[in-house]
Parts: C-alpha cells; structure tokens; sequence
C-alpha cells in the first residue's frame, strides 16, 4: 500500500496511526487486492475513515474477508432497501435448538458487515444523516425479526404454536420504542422494546404450556440471541424497561393487561415513551390496542397544555442527574442537547397532537418539520432545531464510531479529539468545540422559552400578591389593597368578585392538581387585566373571564394553557375586553380557548382558502365514518370559524359585509361536506343512483341551492339555511347500482333526509344549523330532492310572485359544478322570460303591507329595523321588484343574488337615478350594521323610534314612489 497521500490533513501522530492500521490491512493478500482493484472513491476515503473509526479499521484487519465481500457486491456504493436488510439476515439453521450457538455467530458476524458498511458509509460523506438513522433502523429491525424467528421456531418444535380459545395462532408483537420506535437509530444504541402478545390461551403441541410462559420464553431466547457477548460481540442491546410496571413487571404482557395498565398506571413519562411506539412484527395486531388503549392515552382529544408541567419535572430529574454524575458535556442529556430537542417536540406532540393528526409520529424529524407547517413554531426556530438535532446527531454517531461504545460524552484525550474533529469536517478541535457550543446554546434557548418561556419568574413580569386568598380567613380589606396596588380602580368590588369565585362551587369540586393550576394562573391572569383593561372596563373584563374559569374548571388542563401560554392568556384579556359576545362564546364552548394559542387570531384575516384548508385538516383526523363523529368535526370547525370571523369583526378588522361573505362560505363548504357525507352513507347501502337508457346508463348528479341569507350571501352569526335540493334524473330505468338496488326516488328521499340530518342533528358538540326546506316547489307536500326539469317547469308555469322574488336571492352553493350551471341558467331564463309584470307592482306591494302588519315586533316608541316601514324589507323589496321588472330588457339586472348588488346593477344599466340607490344602499349598510351588533349582544334588531330618522324617511318616500303609494 502506498504512503499517504500528502493532502491527508492530520497531525504526524494520527498520519502514523492510519499509515500503520492500513498496512496491517494491506498484510492480508485478499484485502489488498480487492483495495487496488475497488473505486478510486473507496480507495481515496479509507484514510479518513480508518482516521474516524478503530471499530471499522480493526474489524476489516480481524476478518479479512469483510472487505473484500462489501466490494465485491458494491456495498459501499449504494444504500439498501429494509427489505434488503431482511433478506441479507442469516437464515435459521436447519437443526435448532443444537445450533442456536451457530446462530449466535452468523448474526454477530453480519453485524459487524453491516455496520462497517454503515460507518464507512457516513464517514466517507456518502449517506445523510437521515439515510444513516434509516440504514441503522432498518438492520436492527431485521436483526430482531431474524432472532425472534429462530427463538419461535425452536419454541413451537417443543411446546406448538400458542393458541387463543378460539384456536388462534397468537404471534408475538414486538414494539419499538425511543429512536428505534422513530426509525432514527444512531450507531451504538440501546433497541428499547415492548414485548406484547394478543389472547391467552395455550400451546397446542405435546408438552403443554400457557401462552404467558410461551412468550416469556421466546422474549428470554430473543434477548440471549441478541445480547449475549462471545468473541465475535452482541448484536443489538435490548433494553425492556419500558414495559409496564418496568423492571418488575412481566417480560412480556397480554393485551388484556396491557389495555388495563396504560389508562390506570401508566405515567406522564410514559406518554412522552408512547409517542415513539412502532410495532414491526404482527403490526395489525397492534393496531387494535393502538385505537383502543394508546392513541387515547398519549393523544388526548383537547391541548392538554398540562404536558408541560410533567416535562419540567422530568427535565429537573435528569438535570439532577446530570448534576450527581457531572455529565454537562453530555451531548444527549447535558444542556442544549438532543433530549431537550426530543422534549420540545414531544410536548408539542403530546398537547396538539389528539387535535392534529400529522404530529403522530414516531419521527422526530417528520414531527419538528410539521411544527413550522402549523405555525407551532416559527420556521426560524425550526430551521435551528433541525440543524441542531442534525449536529448534535452527526456527533452521537461519530463518537459511537469510534469504538462501537455507547458514548455521549467527548473525549479528553488529543488523538480521539482530533479524529473526532476531522470526521465532523472541522479545522480542529476548537472549532469542533465551538460549533457545538453554538447549537447547543440555540437549543436551550428555545427550550426555555418553549418549556419555562410561559411561567411569570421567567418572563419577569408582575405577579399580584394574593396574599392569603386561598385560606378561608383571608380578609377582603387585605385583598383589594393587593389588587388596588396592581391598578385596579374598583379593587373592592375586584376582591368581592374573587372571594366569590373563591368559595363557588367550581373551586370546592377541583381536585390537588386543578386547584393547583388555578392557584398559579389566577395572580398573572389578573395581572394581565389590570394591566389591559382600565377603570370601570376593568370590572366587566374581569366579571366575564370569572365566568370563562368557571365554565372551564372541570377542564383544569385550560388553566394550565393560561398559564404556560402568555400570548393566548393577553388575547383572552382582550377578546373580553370587546363586549360579552366572544366571552360568552369561550364560556360555553371552551374549545374556543384553543384559538387563541394562534398568533394569527389577532393579525391575519380569514378567507375562503384558509377556511377550506382548515376544514380539510379537521376532516383528515376522523377514524371512521361515524356520522356523529363526522358531525362533532363539522360543529368543532364550525365554531371556531365563526369564532374567528366574529374576532375580527368586534375588533374592527372586517367590514360587515365581509363578515357575511365569511359566514356564508362557512355554511357552503359545511353543505357540501354534509351532502358528501350522506351520499357516502345511502350509496354504501344501495350504491349509485343511474338513470339513462339501458344501454347508456349514467350517473346522476345532485346540487343544493341556498335561498335567502345564504343564496344572497348575507349570512349572520344565527342565520338558519335555507336549502333546495335538485338532481337530473331522467329516462328508464332510474335505480341504484348496488347489490341492494332501490328506485332513485326512494334514494333521493333517503339522501335529502340524511344530509339535513346531519345538518340538524344534535352531536356532542351541538348543531350545526337549523335547516328550512320549505321553498322547494309546491312546498312542504313538494319532494325533498326535486328533479332539476321539474323545478324549471314549476317556476316557469305554476310559480307565485313571491318565489320568484325568492329565487331573485337563490344560488348554487354544493354539489355537482354541472348541475349548479345548469340551475344558474334556468334561474336566469326564469327571472328574465317567466315573470308575470304586468301585475308585479300589486304583488310585489301587497306581499310588503302583509308582513309589516304580521311580522313586525316593535312596541311603541319602537322601530323594528328589518320589518317597520322604511326598513331592510323595504329596500330588499324595491330592489326586487326592479330586478323583476326588468330583468327581461336588461338581464344583467338579474344576475346577482344579494341586495347591494341588485341595486347598484339597476343603477349601472340607468333604469334608476345612482343617487336614489346610493340612499338606499347607504340605509340599507347603516341598518344591516346595527341589526349585527344588536344580535352579537343576543337583542332583537329593534331600536327607539328616534334612530335612523332620516335614512327611513328617504327609504319610505322612494318606496311610496316605486310602488305607487
């Protein structure tokens, strides 16, 4: 072998190292050959590599046919597929259980091939960090499915196959934990595991035994297979720790017990432990108990902002340790190494995770890129972390290299320090040192602010003494002097309002861990409103957050997101600040609390495409196709839609008729999700509704319109919908395509009645809304689901006056974009060619004088905005009959659905002055604003008669005038 090369950067003692450990390489003839003959690229890293790694040099000179074998099948120059990893293990030797030493040194030979491919590999910058973590995963995955077949094979040749009652063969469910679980492995690591299996039962071979003994057994034959050290190593350590009850608990554990455990014993540590599960033998047995027993212990339904607190206390145990053994250079649990990374992703994972489906993940890495996309975290602290973890996980991997040692400390000698800089690519230890240093300070950054960035001591800021509220003998005087030096005007009434909350009967329910939660929000949470809110807004502030603790206190993990979330604690300080329609919304839904973790609640509008993108994700967590499920997702969408509209609205972000465009697209694509589902569920029973000729059969399409406040877009907060559905059903035969066929008629009528059932009904999270499909042709005796020919025919030939005022204000909002065209047509054709005018002006007249006499609500000295002369119904009923009237001559006129741009086309086609429309959209804005507030504050759209005295004199003369009064 020749020297080194001159440009192999290193001090003369390792250039004598390396020099000297390929020469006893190049000893063995075999070797050398296959050397000279292999890739310059294989020859030009093997000093780099050898520098890195005794393990790979001293394992390539101990067996000198390892080289050559990983050259002569091009090893060293690709990555492998799991299933490669498999099919490489050794196979079970035909004589078990004679040759379970045989099978003892085939697997910790293929050890030591595959991890100097590993090594080799990283060091020489030809594998990611990423495929490395794969490539270490995907080996020990096989290493563990090869023992476990060699161990049951010898087992059953003995006892039989283990049986459940039923006769079942019951298989042994092997789950990963920790950076196995997460498919991210490093060199050197523990394999944590869990050993389950499904039924008890027994074997079913002549020597008789309990499933529980045949498991225990194959779970002890795994860990000596795997475990025992002889001359050639071990394979893989295997740590079970993990399992219930830990170290005195069983080896391996029944489903039955295990679904027993978790929910009663199991520990906040050992939700952090669950997040990382991954089951690689019999995953769909595990399945099971993943839907029933882990998914709902570590992914709670709610932001279980709790997680913080068990964090923190498992922080400062391993802080403790790290202390006592003086590992502060400890680059797994020392500062601003890897565990605090896996802690801040973890926390995430565990609070938003039963919300957020794609923070499921056993990957950390998957994990922390999802934070950035939700907005968790922000992308800078993400890209930080993701280079950090990235390092830090380089580093592990080096170290562990080095020697094959489960270390995460750096070394202290020159030589180690300099092969460890050289493999990291830096100029020399120092700069090694100092990069380090970097990331790690960034990573405690961001955990303190992440973990303890919430709790007042660390943000500095000005807790209120409460002095000795919480003793019963606390004295009001006491109290309101605390409150009145925080900046409480009223501090008096303040003190009354707490000492009532104090003795309610919310604090006397909580138990230790809620009371404590409560305790600690309470001084910073009045802190906020002294600080927010001044003189006698104070009072109201503070009157209505007491009410939104008292409806939250079953739930104390909200006091505990309060808490650790300051930004969300200031939102909900000024939220109540804008009057009680938000307070009262927080107070009955304190889901709502949710949203103001949301940095964009207070800086970002809603739209359409947020709102749709936000539905999508919401509908990507449902399990199953459970109508009240799918319904309890729609209502939690719901909410929190119109939450966030309602925000921007009382905070004088939104225009009122931008708040009803947003509360309109809330109900469409609420429609259409509910028209999606029902189709599913009545098809799932009867399949497709055809119809055609029988020789060109197709399907049909279905489509809903909405009347009224939905088809004008004028939706309110309370707005019922009003709902027509059409389908195009025509020829022979019309049925279904299912093994169940039915008539399409009887579909339709199933299918109507389904989605506004899902509409209407009652979930547990409430309905969604109330739903009148009266206005479909001929009324409430008219079909539900109405043939899009017939509906055209009825409004063109049967069709009253006032349905066609109606359609005026109707508008496809669901369903099949053909369908909707073609109503959008025949709803034009209508209104332009069908429309009686020749006794339009009497109608349209006669219908107005009606409901002002039926419908108004006004009391004396009282004017009901929507129904009293000069009022919303008046302009509304101009600006049809002008639609009408000439919808004919100047079709565009028609076209709209909402009354503000009815109007204004009329007035752009000069059939009416613009200042005559201007007065009425002006009123019409003035009205519609004041009727909206009046309904956020839950009052009727009635005022003193002295109110809008101008706008409904100029709206009752140009009524008088249009109508011939």
């Amino acid at each position: 072998m020749r020297a080194l090369r001159e440009d192999f950067n290193a001090s003369a003692g390792l250039r004598d190292y390396v020099q000297r450990a390929i020469e006893a390489l190049s000893a063995n003839a075999a070797a050398a050959a296959a050397l000279e003959s292999a890739p310059a690229a294989v020859r030009d890293s093997l000093p780099v590599v050898f520098a890195a790694s005794d393990f790979v040099a001293q394992s390539c000179g101990r067996d000198p046919q390892l080289l050559p074998q990983l050259l002569a099948c091009r090893d060293l120059e690709r990555r492998l597929s799991p299933s490669e990893f498999v099919a490489r293990a050794p196979p079970s030797p035909p004589d078990l259980p004679a040759s379970e030493a045989q099978m003892l040194a085939q697997l910790r030979h293929w050890r030591r091939q595959e991890m100097v491919r590993i090594a080799w590999r990283d060091l020489a910058g030809w594998a990611d960090l990423q495929q490395t973590l794969a490539d270490l995963t995907a080996f020990a995955d096989a290493a563990i499915g090869a023992a476990v077949g060699v161990a049951r094979r010898a087992l059953v040749a003995r006892y039989g196959e283990p049986r459940s009652a039923d006769g079942t063969a019951q298989p042994l469910v092997v789950v990963a934990m920790g950076k196995l679980g997460g498919g991210e492995l490093n060199f050197s690591s523990d394999v944590d595991l869990v050993l389950l299996f499904p039924e008890h039962g027994e074997t079913d071979g002549a020597c008789v035994i309990a499933n529980e003994e045949f498991f225990t057994r194959l779970g002890q034959s795994l860990i000596r297979l795997l475990e025992t050290p002889t001359s050639d190593g071990f394979v893989l350590r295997v740590d079970l720790r993990l399992r219930p009850f830990g170290d005195s608990g069983s080896l391996v554990g029944s489903f039955a017990s295990f679904e027993d455990y978790l929910p009663r014993h199991g520990r906040d540590w050992e939700r952090y432990a669950y997040v990382k599960a991954r089951p690689f033998t019999a995953p769909e047995r595990y399945a099971d108990i993943q839907t029933s027993a882990v998914r709902p212990c570590v992914y709670r339904r709610y932001l279980d902002y709790g997680g913080f607190e068990s964090l923190r206390e498992m922080k400062a145990l391993i802080e403790r340790e790290v202390e006592r053994r003086e590992l502060a250079d400890h680059i797994k649990l020392g500062p601003g190494g890897i565990r605090e990374i896996e802690f801040i992703v973890q926390a995430f994972q565990l609070i938003r995770g039963g919300r957020d489906r794609r923070l499921q993940t056993p990957s950390l890495l998957t994990a922390l890129a999802q934070l950035a996309s939700a907005r968790l975290l922000p992308p800078d602290v993400v890209a930080e972390l993701q280079s950090a973890y990235a390092y830090l996980r380089r580093l592990e991997n080096r170290l562990q290299m080095l020697r094959d040692a489960q270390v995460h400390r750096l070394p202290e000698d020159s030589i180690s320090r300099e092969r460890i800089a050289l493999a990291m690519g830096a100029a020399d230890w120092d700069a090694c040192v100092r990069e380090l240093q970097e990331h790690r300070e960034r990573v405690s950054r961001h955990f303190r602010l992440v973990v303890f960035g919430a709790t007042d001591t660390d943000r500095g800021a000005v807790r209120i003494d409460l002095g000795r509220f919480w003793d019963t003998q606390a004295e009001t005087a006491a109290l309101a002097e605390s409150l009145a030096a925080a900046g409480f005007a009223a501090s008096d009434e303040a003190a009354r309002l707490l000492l009532e909350l104090r003795s309610s009967a919310l604090v006397r329910k909580l138990d230790e861990r809620g009371r404590k939660r409560l305790q600690t929000l309470l001084p910073s949470l009045l802190a906020a409103v002294a600080a927010v809110a001044a003189g006698g807004a104070q009072l109201a502030v503070l009157r209505r957050i007491l009410n939104i603790i008292e409806a939250i206190g079953q739930r104390s993990a909200y006091f505990a997101l309060l808490h650790e979330n300051a930004p969300a604690r200031s939102r909900l300080v000024e939220l109540c600040g804008h009057g009680d329609f938000l307070a009262q919304q927080i107070a009955a839904h304190p889901l709502l609390l949710d949203e103001l973790i949301d940095e964009r609640l207070l800086s970002e509008l809603p739209d359409r495409a947020s709102l749709a993108a936000e539905l999508e994700l919401r509908m990507q967590q449902l399990h199953d196709d459970d109508p009240e499920h799918q319904v309890e997702a729609l209502r939690q969408f719901q909410r929190a839609a119109i939450f966030r509209v309602a925000v921007a609205d009382l905070t004088g972000r939104l225009p009122l008729m931008r708040v009803s465009d947003r509360l309109t697209d809330i109900a469409e694509l609420i429609v259409e999700r509910a028209i999606e589902f029902g189709w599913r569920q009545i098809t799932a029973q009867f399949g497709a509704p055809m119809c055609g000729e029988s020789s060109e059969r197709r399907p049909v399409s279905i489509c809903a319109v909405g009347y009224g406040k939905l088809g004008g877009i004028e939706l309110g907060y309370t707005s019922d919908l009003d709902l027509v559905f059409l389908h195009d059903s025509h020829g022979e035969p019309q049925e279904t395509a299912g093994a169940r066929p039915i008539d399409n008629q009887l579909f339709f009528v199933r299918l109507a009645q389904r989605i506004v059932h899902l509409l209407t009904m009652h979930s547990a999270a409430g309905r969604l809304y109330e739903v009148d499909v009266r206005l479909r042709p001929s009324g409430k005796g008219g079909l539900l689901l109405t043939n899009i020919r017939a509906f055209a025919e009825y409004q063109r030939q049967e069709a009253w006056t006032w349905e066609h005022q109606a359609l005026l204000h109707a508008r496809a909002v669901a369903g099949a974009p053909g369908l909707r065209a073609q109503f959008e047509g025949i709803r034009l054709d209508v209104l332009c060619n069908y429309v009686r005018r020749e006794s339009l002006r009497t109608e349209v007249r006669a219908m107005r004088e009606r409901m002002r006499k039926e419908l108004s609500k006004a009391g004396p000295g009282q004017f009901d905005i929507k129904q009293d002369p000069g009022g919303i119904a008046d302009i509304e009923f101009v600006a049809q009959y002008w639609a009408l009237k000439w919808a004919k001559e100047y079709p565009p006129v028609a076209m709209f659905s909402d009354t503000i741009r009815q109007l204004e086309s009329v007035a752009s086609a000069n059939l009416v002055p613009q200042a005559t429309v201007d007065v009425l959209t002006g009123a019409y804005r003035g009205y519609r604003s004041r009727a909206h507030h009046l309904s956020l504050a839950g009052a009727a759209a009635i005022v003193a008669a002295a109110e809008f005295p101008e706008e409904r004199a100029a709206v009752t003369r140009i009524w008088d005038a249009v109508m011939g009064v």
